[in-house]
């Protein structure tokens, strides 16, 4: 290669200077944040150019440390050991690379065996435990200190406090994360609320691990899966430590595989990359670990990383097309979305023609435009998002720019933004679209459960001036559903049982329906137990909402605001005159289920989901979607599939319909 020039130095000196303060900017954002800008692939793709231009300016070379994600709020506390991070690449042939390399440090010829794990996308923490007590967990921090969280991770059900025989002092190190059902809950609830959501559920995880308020912190059911061992680790493989953690009590990584061929590491890597889609957290890659520990002490680490592990990351999956269109939804409580309407493209093994841009800040900060070519991606390989726009692709005579709307697209009522919020509303009850979308939601599953009574039921009635309340479902005669096209005596009489059926519910369902703000379905459980009736909820003070569990200052105001407004009065007077028979939940703990953890797969002949995961918590138990090291029993019905054939594989007791019948009797 030629020498440099010193104007091409001095040029590639300010690239570097640029890219040193941009990927600063970025670590602060990812690490001390939990807000990043970027995907982990755009990221890294920076960094790698930092890295090439620091190699043809070795005078230039800097160090970028592991990250710091300290957020200055929080007591920091040493690491007994080093806590680094990993080298990683989205190139097949590094892996193969990274192995010789290790020989060549090793000076052996025959193949060295490695540990292949998921590359869990959470927040990485240190436990230390001294004379089995846990008496610290940090966040890896800078990897010489981090933050001090243990009052927070204390609040993860099923985290053992205390362990049995170890050695006076031992650092246990895993990753906290949030399934994806209760990252998307999150977000949803936070959306209806007019509150920025989250970009993924390694952010949820991370900015939740932080927060001050530990009572905050349990209701957002963090989840913990442990695989190392800093201080402490007197193994002769790191094979053995994952059963060792789980004699301990510990959730520790089930989904590894053992190699000493390297014609494996592809067809391994393939069938992670195939698990990791049943799997209940975001996995962006795999983990190569030298199994023998005496390799791993002879190789030593870099300031930064490991010598002994290495991370291959899946390039995220992502597609181009072009942004039609794009509509805004209305919502129950008013809250205005911005949905882009894309022209249909294959991603993930699915046709993609829509995506969610969240809030007007979104729309502006992507600066998205109609025509515009985009990049869609699988967040967190299920929700599809708009991560950036092709300028280069853009008309030189440009696009007009996208503009939020001042009025309600339905009613034409002005859009309001509360102060602290995110998202435009229109304040406007009497809105068509936002009667419909709370009848729709009254009606669901999580509510009242009105069979039948789907969006388009919904949509006619209400066209048709028969419905224009929650209330007026119990209204409707049997004239009425005739109105609605292909409703014979059948569908009319099936409909009409249907709503009588549901005047006798669970006192949560009805609380949940009435779309209190905040209000989501366990609060409705806990809110239901506390009060027993709604008029009990409706005339209790701020200061008795806050003696629930998980209640603050903020949502028992917003409680106690929604049963003094004069239109929700209103509403309510209508529920006044219906003859509702409301069940409490009462749990009746039975030793089958008690405290255990279970995931339903597969058809059954006396059960619905909904019916069967209610049983199973009025018996004492829980409800997961996925396999996982937590869960004690599946529930196979017929045409059962792969989760039926990872349950035997993992020895996971499994129950017939029949034998969940017996159980519960």
């Amino acid at each position: 290669m030629a020498e440099l020039t010193s104007k091409e130095k001095r040029k590639i000196q300010k690239k570097i200077l640029q890219l040193r303060a941009e990927i600063g900017r970025h670590d602060r954002l990812y690490y001390k944040d939990s807000q990043p800008e970027i995907s982990d692939f755009e990221y890294d793709c920076l960094k790698n150019e930092l890295l090439y231009l620091e190699s043809l300016l070795p005078e230039a070379v800097g160090t970028l440390g592991v990250g710091d994600d300290r957020s200055g709020n929080l007591l920091t506390r040493k690491h007994y050991t080093p806590m680094l991070s990993l080298e990683n690449t989205y190139n097949l042939d590094d892996v193969f690379n990274f192995d010789a390399h290790i020989r060549k440090l090793l000076a052996v010829e025959k193949d060295i065996e490695y540990v292949i794990e998921p590359k869990i996308d959470g927040l990485a923490v240190n436990l230390i435990y001294e004379k089995g007590q846990l008496r610290y967990a940090l966040t890896r921090g800078d990897g010489v200190e981090g933050d001090d969280v243990t009052d927070n991770v204390k609040t993860i059900e099923g985290l053992p406090l205390r362990i049995g025989y170890v050695p006076d002092l031992i650092e246990i190190r895993g990753e906290v994360y949030i399934d994806y059902d209760v990252f998307q809950k999150i977000n949803m609830e936070r959306v209806q609320a007019g509150e920025a959501v989250f970009a993924n559920a390694r952010n949820l995880a991370s900015g939740t691990l932080k927060l001050m308020d530990s009572e905050a912190v349990r209701l957002r059911r963090l989840k913990i899966l442990l695989y190392g061992i800093g201080g402490g680790n007197n193994f002769e493989k790191q094979s053995e430590i994952y059963p060792f953690l789980q004699k301990l009590g510990f959730v520790s990584q089930t989904y590894y595989h053992v190699i000493a061929n390297l014609e494996r590491i592809a067809p391994t890597i393939r069938e992670l990359d195939r698990e990791r889609k049943r799997l209940p957290y975001t996995t962006d890659g795999v983990v190569f670990k030298v199994n023998e520990r005496v390799f791993q002490e002879q190789l030593g680490a870099t300031a930064k990383a490991p010598r002994w592990a290495f991370a291959y990351k899946f390039k995220p999956e992502c597609a181009e097309t072009i942004l039609r269109n794009v509509t805004f939804q209305v919502g129950r409580t008013g809250i205005i979305t911005p949905v882009a309407e894309l022209e249909p493209v294959n991603l993930s093994g699915s046709c993609v023609a829509r995506a969610t841009l969240h809030n007007a800040d979104d729309v502006a900060k992507k600066d998205i435009r109609i025509g515009d070519t985009v990049i869609v991606e699988k967040s967190g390989e299920i929700i599809p998002a708009i991560v950036g726009v092709r300028l280069e692709n853009r008309p030189e005579s440009g696009l007009e720019k996208l503009n939020f709307p001042t009025d309600c697209p339905h009613c034409g009522t002005r859009l309001i933004r509360l102060p602290g919020e995110v998202a435009w509303r229109c304040p406007n009850v009497n809105c068509p679209e936002q009667v419909i979308q709370k009848i729709i939601y009254f009606t669901s599953k999580t509510a009242i459960d009105i069979d039948g009574f789907g969006e388009t039921v919904v949509r006619k009635l209400v066209e048709f001036d028969k419905i224009k309340t929650t209330a007026d479902i119990y209204a409707l005669k049997r004239e009425d559903l005739y109105l609605l096209k292909n409703f014979g005596d059948k569908s009319v009489n099936r409909l009409l049982s249907n709503i009588e059926r549901s005047k006798k519910t669970e006192l949560w369902r009805f609380i949940n329906g009435l779309g209190i703000p905040s209000i989501g379905e366990k609060m409705a459980k806990d809110l239901a137990n506390y009060f027993h009736h709604w008029d009990a909820l409706a005339t209790a003070s701020v200061e008795d909402l806050e003696r629930i569990h998980g209640v603050g200052q903020k949502v028992a105001q917003g409680i106690f605001d929604y049963f003094r407004d004069s239109k929700n009065l209103k509403l309510l007077q209508k529920f006044h005159e219906i003859d509702f028979e409301f069940e409490k939940i009462t749990a009746q703990y039975n030793p089958y289920f008690e405290k255990k953890m279970f995931v339903l797969t597969g058809t059954m002949q006396q059960f619905t989901r909904n019916q069967a995961k209610a049983l199973i918590e009025k018996n004492g138990g829980s409800v997961a979607n996925a396999l996982s090291a937590t869960v004690d029993v599946l529930i196979a019905g017929s045409h059962a599939g792969q989760k039926l054939d990872a349950a035997r594989k993992k020895n996971v007791p499994v129950w017939t319909e029949a034998d969940f019948i017996e159980k519960l009797s």
